[in-house]
C-alpha cells in the first residue's frame, strides 16, 4: 500500500515538474541572447501571443509615465514576454548592461537605444518597463538604473528587445521585454469598394484598418494601397461623393500629441490619393480627433487596435 502510494506520489510530482517545465519553455524568451544567467532568480513571467508595447527608444523627460513620452517610444505589436528576475548579491549592474549588449549584438541585434543613469532621462524610472511591472523592486535613483533597446530583422517577424537593470533595496533586478512582431494580415482587414459604399450609405461612416504607419509616422506604408485603390474606385463610381477623411488613434500619449498626429495622418492620406491615385483634393478633406471618438475601451491592447483606425465620412 505504502508502495504503491509512493508510486502515485512519483509520477504525481513527474506529471507536475513536467507541466512547471512546459510552462517555464513558453515563458523563455524566443532569442537566448536574453536568457537569464544560471545564478539569477526568476521573479515573475508572463508572455500574451498578441499586445501593444511601448519601446522607450527615446529619453524620457516629461512626467505622466510611459503615456506622457509617448513620442519618445516605437510602438510594436506581436507576441510578447516578459521576464523578471534578481542577479546573484555579487552582481554589478555595469557588467550586466555590458554582457546584455554584447550578447545581442553577437546574436545579430542592432542596439537602438541605451542609456545610463541620468541620461535616462529626469522620468525614465516611473516610465520603464520594470517599474511598470514592480515599482518596489524598480524604484531606484537614476544613477541605479541602466537600460538598452535591441531590434533584429527576422524572416518570421522582427524581435524587438527592452532590457532594464536596476541597484536597488532587493539587490540587482532585470526587466528584458522580449517581442516579436505578427505579420499583419492584409487581406483580413481590407474593404473592397462595394463594402464601402454599403456602409457609407447605411450607416453615413466606413472605419478603415488597412491604412498603415510606422509609429509616430505620417509616411502612409506601401501595404496600404490595396485599401487605397479601393477608396480611389468608390470615388471614381460616384464622382459627385465628397468625404471627411478622419484620423483616429488610441489613448497613449497627450491629447493635444494625438490630435496633431491623426490631422497630419489623415493629410497624409488625402495626398497619397490625389497624386498616386487622381482623387480631386476637393472632394477629401483631412480632419484629425485623436482618442475623442473610440470605438472600443482603451484599457486593454485589443482596444485600442480597435481605436487606431481611418475613418470616411460622407461630407
Amino acid at each position: 500500500m505504502i508502495i504503491s502510494s509512493l508510486r502515485s506520489f512519483s509520477l504525481l510530482y513527474l506529471f507536475a515538474a513536467m507541466v512547471a517545465t512546459s510552462a517555464l519553455a513558453q515563458e523563455t524568451p524566443p532569442t537566448p541572447a536574453v536568457a537569464a544567467p544560471a545564478t539569477a532568480r526568476m521573479v515573475a513571467s508572463e508572455r500574451q501571443d498578441f499586445a501593444t508595447y511601448p519601446l522607450i527608444v527615446d529619453r524620457i523627460a516629461q512626467r505622466g509615465g510611459i503615456n506622457g513620452n509617448i513620442s519618445a517610444t516605437r510602438t510594436v505589436e506581436g507576441a510578447l514576454t516578459r521576464i523578471t528576475y534578481e542577479l546573484a548579491d555579487n552582481a554589478q549592474i555595469d557588467e550586466a548592461a555590458t554582457e546584455y549588449a554584447q550578447r545581442l549584438g553577437r546574436a545579430g541585434f542592432d542596439i537602438v537605444y541605451e542609456c545610463e543613469a541620468s541620461d535616462c532621462g529626469p522620468t525614465f524610472v516611473r516610465a520603464s518597463p520594470g517599474y511598470r511591472l514592480d515599482a518596489e523592486r524598480f524604484r531606484t535613483s537614476d544613477d541605479n538604473q541602466r537600460y538598452l533597446a535591441a531590434r533584429k530583422a527576422d524572416s518570421g517577424g522582427d524581435i524587438y528587445v527592452g532590457v532594464q537593470i536596476a541597484a536597488g533595496r532587493t539587490g540587482v533586478a532585470v526587466q528584458v521585454d522580449t517581442l516579436r512582431v505578427k505579420p499583419r494580415e492584409i487581406g483580413a482587414i481590407s474593404v473592397n469598394a462595394a463594402q464601402m459604399a454599403n456602409d457609407l450609405d447605411t450607416q453615413g461612416r466606413v472605419a478603415l484598418y488597412g491604412i498603415f504607419f510606422n509609429t509616430d509616422s505620417t509616411e502612409v506604408k506601401p501595404e496600404s494601397r490595396p485599401t487605397l485603390s479601393e477608396i480611389a474606385k468608390l470615388m471614381a463610381e460616384r464622382p459627385s461623393l465628397k468625404l471627411l477623411v478622419v484620423g483616429h488613434t488610441d489613448s497613449r500619449g497627450t491629447f493635444d500629441y494625438n490630435i496633431d498626429l491623426s490631422q497630419r495622418r489623415a493629410e497624409a492620406v488625402v495626398g497619397a490619393l490625389a497624386t498616386r491615385y487622381g482623387v480631386q483634393r476637393n472632394r477629401l478633406k483631412p480632419w484629425g480627433v485623436g482618442y475623442a471618438v473610440p470605438r472600443a475601451s482603451n484599457n486593454s491592447d485589443v482596444g485600442k487596435s480597435q481605436n487606431r483606425r481611418v475613418e470616411l465620412v460622407v461630407w
